[in-house]
Parts: structure tokens; sequence; C-alpha cells
């Protein structure tokens, strides 16, 4: 544990209830917003933003004008609780791991003082992250509980809010972390630490940054599969689809998750950013503009749909033309008779759209043509095949270059 100023036991009332300590880059779509607004109701707190609030996020708490670090650093040295929410990019979020490093530290310095170890710290699964990938300091803090549930340990709190929000599991797992925060806030009162003898920047994170990967660009995941309400022709299996191409789950019926999310779990723990869209008569424009980018598109491709009306022209045309930042998955459950490499007329048929990268199907030596591609590969072959497209980025891709003139001034850090 770091070496931090030693504070005084006990605290006021502006204290926060709890500090949600979560990375930016996890509040897309504003899920962190949605679900914090929905705690505090469990809590029967006040939902409106208030510099008086008795629960602190950043964006909420810290008005115009207020100066960020300080403000920081005192609601992470005061508060009575920290909610953390775990996720790949949780996990390299330098401020991150100076918040958690520092409130962990409060907690050892209580136990020291008291003998009590407070379960102060509230871990929540935002996003599932291997433990292999977790610092020690983290792993030494129970963050599983059976009483969640089995679909938020498996796939997470986010996965909950995308596939069935404001759900009972969902409702389940934040009214079971409601109490977690009350049980971890009420009973103890942690030593605080307060500006400006304590400084948030000072604090040396216990999260590994030299080792962490670096954000390796954005990937654009263009999907072409059916829908519940427009199967493929010949298909009788329905479980595998949703009411949208992206909600497309060929190896987990009915919906848990969707190989769009799989997707994107996948390229966040290799340091990547993901977007997702259905294959349409613009794709080899969408292409070529990504590849102007740097950006790796991967093509998921559903064996029945290829063939579909709605995707044939496209996807024929992506296979007569070069696109070298492109990758193209086929996900096939191994487990769907119907779709087995023993139905011959339905792999003809995908070898019928694709008669050019057919030719180096699953080639190691090129491996950005995968097809079938089972529950068990679709993660290592996702990661491989986009790592082969960057390194041709790298190589090849276009340099971005900025406008002639003196160059623009150091951008404030936050």
């Amino acid at each position: 544990m770091p070496s931090v100023r030693r504070g005084t036991v006990g605290g006021t009332l502006e204290q926060p209830y709890f500090f949600l300590s979560y990375a930016r880059r996890d509040d897309r779509a504003a899920y962190v917003g949605r679900f914090y607004d929905d705690l505090l109701e469990a809590l029967a707190m006040p939902v409106t933003g208030s510099a008086r609030q008795p629960a602190f996020r950043d964006v909420k708490n810290i008005m115009l004008g207020d100066q960020w670090l300080l403000e920081l650093s005192r609601a992470v040295g005061s508060c009575r609780a920290m909610v953390a929410l775990y996720s790949p990019a949780y996990f390299r979020s330098e401020y991150c791991g100076k918040e958690w490093t520092h409130f962990a530290a409060r907690v050892e310095r209580y136990h020291q003082l008291t003998s009590v170890q407070p379960r102060a710290l509230v871990p929540v699964i935002w996003e599932p992250v291997p433990q292999s990938r977790m610092p020690l300091e983290v792993r030494a803090i129970q963050y599983t509980e059976a009483g969640l549930g089995e679909k938020y340990l498996r796939h997470g709190l986010l996965h909950l809010m995308q596939s069935d929000p404001g759900g009972p599991a969902y409702q389940h797992v934040v009214a079971e972390l409601a109490e977690r925060v009350r049980r971890a806030a009420e009973p103890f009162n942690l030593p605080v630490d307060r500006p400006p003898a304590f400084d948030l920047s000072k604090v040396r994170g216990c999260f590994p940054l030299a080792e962490a990967r670096k954000l390796t660009g954005h990937v654009r995941i263009f999907v072409a599969a059916g829908t519940e309400s427009k199967l493929p022709v010949g298909r009788s299996h329905t479980t595998y689809y949703g009411e949208g191409p992206c909600k497309w789950t060929p190896y987990s019926p009915p919906r848990d998750p969707t190989v769009v999310e799989r997707a994107a779990q996948v390229l966040s723990l290799e340091g990547h950013t993901a977007s997702a869209e259905a294959v349409n008569r613009e794709l080899n424009s969408k292409l070529e503009r990504a590849r102007h980018l740097n950006q790796v598109c991967v093509l998921l491709v559903d064996a029945w749909s290829a063939r579909d009306e709605r995707y044939r022209g496209p996807l024929v045309s992506y296979d007569k033309t070069h696109h070298p930042t492109t990758a193209v998955l086929v996900p096939c459950n191994e487990n769907d008779m119907e779709s087995g490499t023993h139905n011959a007329a339905l792999w003809d048929a995908v070898r019928d759209v694709f008669p050019r990268n057919w030719l180096r199907r699953n080639d190691p030596r090129d491996p950005v043509f995968w097809a079938p591609v089972d529950q068990h590969e679709f993660d290592e072959m996702l990661a491989r095949a986009v790592a082969v497209t960057q390194n041709r980025i790298a190589v090849s891709g276009h340099v971005r270059r900025l406008p002639p003139g003196a160059p623009p001034g150091a951008m404030p850090r936050l």
C-alpha cells in the first residue's frame, strides 16, 4: 500500500456518502450516469445535481469554475464509501488507479487504528475483466457474490442495462448494491485526508500503467444477419436472432450476449474502442472511409444471411475489392444442427458470395478471413485478425499531419 498522509478518524456531514469511481471511456451512451441516478434513487437520495449532494460523481459535483483536482482530492479523501466500476478501461486509467489506491489506503489505516476491517469499497463488475488482468491489490478484495445473479457475474452490469434496460435482473443488482453501500458507508468513519495537505495527483496508483496497453484505435464492426421478424431463407431456428442485425446471438441464444457485445469485450481488452452497424449498400464506401481514417473494420457474417438480398450485393462487392484492413468472421455455433459443416449447400452459398476471399479462408499466415468460427475460437480469431489488420495500418496507413503554422499550446490535463 502506498504511503499517504494520516488523516483524522471521523468526519463531517459534508463527507460524500459514496464516491463513484469509473473510467470516462465507460460512460458511452450515458449508461454510467443512468446507473448513478438509479443507485441514488435506491438509496433514497436526491438525483438532482448539487454541490452539496451526499454522493459524488465528478460531472455532477464539480461545478463550473471549481478547481477539478482540488474537488476530486477532497471527495476521494473524505468519502465514506467508494463504488468502483471495474472494466478493462478502468484498470487502464491513471486516475482510477489513484482513486482506488488512496481509498484502499484509508480503509487499511482504519483497520490499523481500530482492528476492524470495514468493507467500505464496493466493487461493481461493469464489464468482465479476467483476474489475470487485475492488479494484485484489487484481486485481494472480493468482488463477486452469488446473490447478485448469474447474468451479472458473467456479463457485467453494462450488459444488463443494454439487454434489458430497467429489467428485473438490473433492478435486483441495483438494490443489492445500494444495500452494500449502506453497509459500507454508515457504520464506519474512515480517516479523512483534506487538501491542500492531500493531493490526489501525488498518489502513486497501484494499476500497472507502464505495462498497460495503449489504445490502438477504433474498430468498426459491420453485421450481416437476419432478424427475428425476417429470418434468412431456409432458416427455422429463431432463437439466434433479435430485433435487429446487431442483436444476433450465434453462440448464446436467446440473447446473452450478442455477438457484437462479445466482440466489443474482446476489442476492449485489446485496447480498442468499437462501434457496430448493419451491412448496407454503402458498405464499400464506409470501408474506404475507415481505411482513410486508419480504422480497422470487421465483418461479422451470418452464413444463412450472406445470400440474403439485403446483404449479398454489398458482400460480393466487398469480395471484388481489395480491403487489406478489413477482416471477416463467419460465426457458427457447433451445437446449431442446421449450420454445421455437414450442410454443404449452406457453406457453398457462403463461398459463392466470397469466392476470392474463400481462397485464403482460415489461413494462419493471413488470418483475416475465418469461416466457420465456433464459440471456442471466436475471441482468439477476432483478436488475431484485428492485430494483423492493425499492423497493416501501421505500415501503410494514411499519415495525419498538423496544419502549417505554430504548434498548438498544451491542452489542460484532467
